[in-house]
């Protein structure tokens, strides 16, 4: 404000501005219009750097105008800043609308209209008088050495030259920006981009005519014609934020209407995509019970949290989550419209998410199914083994003796009584292997006595010292009580094979109609579900329960292995 008001005092009274009247009211549409337009972006978008650019861009024209004054010293400082505004509002333009670092090229662009602007510029003042210049009433250059025409001009059309350089280098950048932005970015910035557009070219226009020798009504005309895309640039931003807001304000009205009509399955992500006008769009569901985001399928999904081209938001109800966007980042300033988005459809997406929590069910049943058929295919094998190479040899073997004990009972009483003994140790070998076979399909000490005692059974056997922490007393649904059973074998087995502990834990608590079991050891972690049968095998054994089997095995930190078994 006051340094508007200062430029039109000195306009006012200048000996060398023509119009006056006229200069000052576009100095204060210039320049208040950049200010107050940015002072309004920077507020609402803070992390934004277009609304401070916009502002630098809005005091570099106030600036410059100074040079309207009859002192030496303001006249001499406004000459040399008055082409910083170009620059800036340039810089602005190449910024928008992310308003983020630029790019490599776009930096070397402006890093070069900054020196040019400013170190470029001075060589050619300190041998510049205005007033053999044709500057008629201009006060004097305080920094002059010694007019010297030919060197100014040569200096000069290097500068100019240079200078459309930029100016081109610009407009190839944000024509290139324009061909690859998308519909929203382009429906909301293209005023924007077409009167930086035209600003680059009245400029260039304006240069090639200083360039080529033009003086005079020629060039001030150019300077006057690259003023008004430069004027209408803050009032066409404000006027697409303002557009874009109402259209924002009319694709969720939009959206409501046709969720009013209860849409189902790709539907509801249809009308999220048509509210965001973007087609690559994609829904995914929070269940919490499983920890992890699913697809409308049920697959799981791990979000692109470091993928910088897409953009996740997330959907919240009743201040949980229920969902997430994933959408094209390509428009942060559109992130307030997504969640406004996400609000209306939340209801919806809430629905949506039982429907893929229930596929997402049925496929881990269908994969676990497979998985346990497999196992007990495998499992049917292994008994088939070790009772051929087992059980079945030592029989075979009995029976033999008892053959030929019989053949040799009345011929030598002695030798068959060897043999006879022989049968008996094979029998009684043959017994110690039928029930360690019949331990690992059903434990009898778990039927007989319960789960407690079959625990402290298994801690007892293992090789590794294991402290039983809490433990139920009274007796389980004898489902649940052979799955906790299995589920401490298998990891009290991994913690002898695998983990180099020297000590392990169990506890088994009861808690609101729930089984919690839990394993951990003090060894090298690193245990990992996806190898093996083992613990996929607990997994899928749970699964059938409608429990979880939980794995936390950093390495160098050991192992926590922890069931959720359902019990009513």
């Amino acid at each position: 404000m006051i340094l508007g008001g200062i430029d039109v005092a000195l306009i006012s009274t200048s000996d060398h501005v023509d119009v006056r009247g006229a200069w000052a009211a576009v100095a204060l549409v210039v320049g208040w219009g950049f200010i107050g337009t940015g002072l309004f972006a920077w507020d609402r978008r803070p992390n934004n750097s277009v609304g401070s650019l916009m502002v630098a861009t809005g005091f570099a024209w106030l600036l410059g105008l100074i040079s309207a004054s009859n002192l030496s010293v303001l006249f001499t400082v406004g000459a040399l800043v008055s082409s910083i505004y170009i620059v800036t509002a340039l810089h602005m333009l190449l910024a928008a609308p992310y308003g983020r670092g630029l790019s490599r090229g776009d930096r070397r662009i402006v890093t070069v209209g900054y020196l040019l602007v400013t170190v470029g510029l001075l060589p050619m003042y300190l041998f510049l008088d205005p007033a053999q210049d044709g500057c008629d009433g201009c006060p004097n250059n305080v920094i002059l050495i010694e007019h010297n025409e030919t060197l100014v001009g040569i200096w000069s059309a290097l500068v100019n030259l240079v200078g459309i350089g930029v100016l081109a280098a610009v407009l190839i950048s944000l024509i290139r920006r324009w061909r690859r932005a998308t519909r929203p970015e382009r429906r909301l910035y293209a005023p924007v981009y077409a009167a930086g557009v035209a600003l680059m070219i009245a400029v260039i226009g304006q240069l090639a005519a200083q360039t080529a020798g033009s003086e005079g009504t020629a060039v001030d005309v150019l300077f006057l014609i690259s003023v008004i895309p430069l004027a209408l640039v803050p009032y066409l931003f404000l006027a697409s934020f303002v557009h874009a807001r109402m259209a924002q304000g009319g694709a969720v009205g939009e959206l409501m209407s046709k969720l009013s009509a209860a849409p189902r399955g790709d539907q509801v992500r249809d009308a999220l995509a048509d509210a965001l006008e973007d087609p690559s769009l994609e829904l995914v569901f929070w269940l919490p019970e499983r920890g992890r985001y699913v697809d409308a399928r049920g697959d799981d999904y791990e979000l692109p949290e470091d993928d910088p081209d897409r953009a996740v938001t997330k959907v919240e109800r009743d201040g949980e989550c229920v969902a997430a966007i994933v959408h094209d980042p390509t428009l942060p300033q559109m992130r307030g419209h997504v969640e406004a988005v996400g609000a209306a459809a939340a209801l919806a997406l809430d629905n949506e998410r039982l429907d893929a929590a229930l596929r997402a069910k049925v496929g881990e049943l269908r994969a676990s199914r497979a998985r346990m058929l497999r196992i007990g295919l495998e499992e049917r094998r292994r008994l088939e083994r070790d009772l051929h190479d087992g059980a079945q040899q030592r029989l075979v073997s009995m029976a033999l003796n008892i053959r030929l004990a019989r053949a040799k009972l009345n011929e030598d009483p002695l030798a068959a009584e060897q043999l006879l003994a022989s049968a008996g140790t094979e029998l009684d070998s043959a017994l110690a292997e039928l029930r360690e076979l019949a331990r690992g399909i059903h434990p009898a000490v778990l039927t007989d006595r319960g789960l407690a005692t079959a625990l402290e059974t298994l801690a007892n056997r293992a090789p590794v010292p294991v402290e039983l922490g809490d433990l139920p007393d009274e007796r389980l649904p004898e489902a649940v009580e052979l799955a906790a059973y299995f589920v401490v074998a298998e990891a009290l087995t991994n913690v002898a094979k695998y983990s180099e502990a020297s000590h392990a834990t169990v506890q088994v608590e009861r808690d609101n109609g729930r089984v919690m079991v839990e394993v951990a050891d003090d060894g090298i972690g690193g245990a990992d579900p996806g190898r093996g049968t083992g613990l996929r095998g607990l997994a899928d054994r749970l699964a059938v329960l409608e429990g979880r089997l939980e794995v936390d095995s950093a390495r160098g930190h050991g192992t926590t292995i922890r069931a959720r078994i359902p019990c009513g």
